[in-house]
């Protein structure tokens, strides 16, 4: 068994917070930042196991710490008998494993860990169902705490997996693969390196480069989908779990379209492997229509996986290897039936607010007027900082600068795979929200 750098899992460090700061930390946030500690940070190993204490000694948290981060402990356990091992997150993961299946997301690929939703800061696990009963997890830590503890995090999948194996619909471990997916550039602010992905484990036939992933539909009746993705060469970990929430309200809608028409026309804008394209194409073939989808990324290696996963799925693939805005202003006006506007994070941090608020504008008015009336409009913002409320300001100015009128009828966020905690507002970054155009 692995052993982490504190004793047993246990703390060489304790810290102690100022009079007054333990408030918040009561009531359920799990960081505490530098400003709020009664010492300073700056002689602890980074990523070191710590107690945290309020002023008086009174035990409150234990987790890690960073000497040289704003963000100075992130909580692990609220009990101090606990010790952070391999038992400690082989529980930690069954707790999450066990959700996903109440949720109904755990027969398909889904996030196993979604970090502080899951009581585990800094660790990111999206669990990919293979064809062939294999299985694959991508592995993502952005804290030197995290990186610290990931031996141990190995150990425990491997607990998990052969636990779960009793039930004959999930993989074996002979079937199971890792990656790490430590390239994130927000390592960087932990001081921690950026690393190139690559695989832990390898089960016999597993490719990571072309892997073909078990999606669930956007509409329950249809049978599941199959992506091709890259898991070393792809975004994140390799595909977007946190969209199904949305999928399924827009799938809904779309239905009610694709039976009125023998062709839907589709335009997917930063379609990264084509997710929404692909998902209203299958769901278009099961309601006797067809769908168009014109693909519209930066990225010409994702355009071809867009490509193959559209027309896996039944629909027509248009490639447009383009800047988004610049594609939107050669197309024509109000041709298409269904418009995704689901652009990256154009917001990463609190300077980038003004330029990338502008940004979603920009896009938006020009995606919206791309909408034939009577059609189907869905814009997203994946950027934490751009809060629901300047989502909400930035669409009203986009509904006014419009000729023509839309009614919103359904707003999104995240996939239940993505648990949230409302004492955590940070853990909070998906937003979406689908109208009509009249």
């Amino acid at each position: 068994m692995h052993q982490n750098s504190s004793y047993a899992g246990l703390p060489a460090h304790t810290w102690m917070l100022k009079k007054g700061s333990e408030k918040k930390f009561r009531f359920g946030h799990p960081w505490v930042f530098s400003n709020e500690l009664s010492q300073s940070p700056k002689l602890l190993p980074p990523g070191a196991l710590v107690d945290l204490r309020d002023h008086q000694g009174v035990f409150l948290a234990r987790g890690y710490g960073h000497p040289n981060s704003l963000i100075s402990f992130r909580t692990l356990t609220t009990r101090e008998k606990e010790r952070i091992d391999v038992d400690f997150f082989t529980d930690r993961l069954r707790r999450a494993s066990k959700l996903r299946q109440i949720a109904g997301v755990s027969a398909q690929s889904h996030r196993l860990c979604f970090a502080e939703g899951d009581a585990l800061p800094g660790l990111v696990i999206d669990r990919y169902r293979l064809i062939g009963d294999a299985q694959v997890f991508v592995v993502q830590s952005s804290t030197a705490g995290m990186d610290q503890q990931l031996p141990l995090v190995f150990d425990a999948l491997e607990r998990l997996t052969k636990e779960e194996h009793t039930d004959a619909q999930s993989p074996s471990w002979d079937r199971t693969s890792i990656v790490l997916a430590n390239d994130s550039k927000s390592r960087a602010m932990e001081n921690i390196a950026v690393e190139p992905k690559r695989i832990i484990r390898s089960a016999a036939d597993f490719v990571a480069e072309n892997a073909s992933l078990l999606v669930q539909p956007g509409l329950p009746d249809l049978e599941p989908l199959t992506f091709a993705a890259d898991l070393i060469g792809g975004q994140k970990t390799g595909f977007f779990l946190d969209q199904r929430f949305n999928i399924q309200i827009v799938s809904r809608m779309a239905r009610e379209i694709a039976k009125t028409k023998r062709e839907i026309r589709v335009l997917d804008l930063c379609c990264y492997i084509g997710q929404w394209g692909a998902q209203l194409s299958h769901l278009a073939r099961a309601s006797g229509s067809r769908a168009e989808v014109t693909c519209v990324d930066a990225s010409g290696k994702a355009l071809e996986l867009a490509g193959r996963n559209v027309e896996t799925h039944g629909g027509v693939a248009r490639l447009e290897k383009m800047d988004v805005l610049e594609a939107i202003t050669r197309l024509e006006k109000r041709s298409f039936d269904i418009v995704i506007c689901d652009p990256p994070a154009f917001i990463k941090k609190k300077k980038d607010l003004p330029t990338g608020g502008q940004a979603y504008f920009k896009m938006n008015r020009e995606a919206i007027r791309k909408v034939a009336s009577q059609g189907l409009y869905v814009s997203c913002s994946c950027s934490g900082l751009f809060t629901e409320e300047d989502f909400r300001s930035m669409l009203a100015r986009v509904s006014t600068s419009f000729d023509g009128e839309i009614r919103w009828l359904a707003r999104g966020g995240h996939s239940p795979d993505h648990p949230q905690r409302p004492e955590f507002p940070q853990g909070t970054y998906l937003k979406a929200w689908m109208g009509i155009v009249q």
